[in-house]
């Protein structure tokens, strides 16, 4: 729905808060073409703030995961998997868990950019991957039968 609101103010079909819109130079956001602009244009932005010797696919995850919340909640769950004995440069099993405990009272306190819901990153972040790799299995099946 290119009218879609959420309830923090995000709009259109890919979600995008006008300010983040307006930054990129987008002004109409409920116009499907420009909706979809934005938010491609702001995952590629986030995707290149993660340091490029990363690998694609962990930069891409963590791209995904300040889509839904925030880069600075993301570079706040990275410090606290590294405190945590965590790998801090991989999403899954690792800074996801950290993300999780950034919405409790004792680890967002210390967070510079504190509390956030950290199961819905966690949970945007799987169900991509998830559907990304039925699609991938998907197409495996398809050339397979050809």
């Amino acid at each position: 729905d290119p009218r879609a609101r959420s309830w923090v103010g995000a709009m259109g079909l890919l979600q995008v808060m006008p300010r983040t819109a307006r930054e990129l130079g987008i002004e109409k956001l409920r116009e499907p073409e420009q909706g979809l602009h934005a938010g491609v244009k702001y995952l590629d932005w986030l995707r290149k703030r993660f340091e490029p010797e990363l690998p694609m696919a962990d930069r891409t995850w963590f791209a995904l995961a300040a889509y839904n919340a925030g880069i600075g909640h993301v570079s706040d769950a990275r410090r606290l998997a590294a405190k945590q004995g965590l790998d801090s440069n991989k999403w899954f099993g690792n800074v996801e868990r950290a993300m999780l405990l950034l919405a409790n009272r004792k680890y967002a306190r210390k967070a510079k950019y504190g509390y956030v819901r950290g199961e819905e990153p966690v949970n945007y972040v799987r169900q991509i991957r998830d559907r990304y790799l039925a699609y991938i299995k998907l197409r495996k099946e398809t050339f397979a039968g050809m």
